[in-house]
């Protein structure tokens, strides 16, 4: 984005609140006289960017945007429930995921976020269903897998939770094998150990120590042990990286640290 572009969209941003834009019962902040309509894609790239540089705040008044602007568009509105998911804003990303799938159903398989989001909001039945539905067109990823097992321990228990664990072989990922297994079986150090394993200061090491404390943390509070859970998670939060799962991370360790 030029520079005459990013001026334009953070006039557009910075404008001062004056009223809401509606979804479902959640009212998000809308803004007072827009300088014109900017693309989705140009308000996605501004939101993203906001993401990289730790700046939530302002990733979601770009997702603001693109629903005041670009709200009858079902992929805008996909666009804008990752931003507030990204950003913790839970039931604004629920009702804009819903809103998504009633508009394109089916796509609906492809929403892992949504699972995600609905977890996040405690709606564990259906996030459970959002994360089979997703193995049917992504049959090889633990984290799916993973959420999965979470939301059943949540819902129902985790000796449920370990006998219906979501199949998801040869994910190449280090430490996947091992925390899919962990699943099943509870083992907690052959994840430790396959992370110590992967050479030191390399960008794998980085990657397995991140998504290895992240899932040791899922692992933790599915099994109801909150104070290995939020240090693991704080932990991966501290490690992350500026992408969607780092976000994520970052998201569900400030939840678990306060779980209002």
């Amino acid at each position: 984005m030029d520079t005459k572009m990013r001026r334009v969209v953070f006039l557009y941003l910075g404008a001062a609140l004056v009223g809401a834009v509606v979804i479902g019962a959640a009212a998000i902040p809308a803004r007072a006289q827009d300088p014109g309509t900017l693309s989705a894609s140009t308000l996605r790239a501004e939101a993203l960017k906001q993401l990289q540089e730790g700046k939530t705040e302002l990733a979601i008044l770009a997702a603001d945007a693109i629903v005041r602007q670009h709200g009858d568009d079902p992929r805008a509105i996909r666009l804008a429930a990752d931003v507030y998911l990204r950003c913790g804003r839970v039931p604004w990303s629920v009702r804009l995921f819903d809103r998504y799938v009633k508009a394109d159903p089916a796509r609906m398989p492809e929403l892992w976020q949504r699972g995600i989001a609905l977890c996040f909001g405690g709606d564990y039945t259906a996030a459970a269903e959002q994360f089979e539905a997703h193995r049917t067109v992504n049959p090889n990823d633990v984290e799916n897998a993973a959420w999965h097992f979470l939301c059943v321990a949540k819902s129902k228990s985790l000796a449920e939770a370990q006998q219906s664990v979501l199949p998801a072989p040869d994910d190449p990922r280090i430490p996947m094998a091992e925390i899919q297994r962990m699943l099943r079986s509870g083992n907690k150090d052959a994840v430790e150990s396959r992370i110590e394993a992967t050479a030191a200061g390399s960008s794998e090491r980085a990657q397995a120590a991140f998504y290895g404390n992240f899932y040791l943390g899922l692992y933790a509070d599915a099994a109801g042990d909150s104070d290995e859970a939020i240090e693991r998670m704080q932990q991966a939060a501290k490690d992350a990286p500026r992408n969607y799962m780092g976000d994520i991370a970052r998201v569900y360790a400030k939840r678990l640290a306060d779980p209002k």
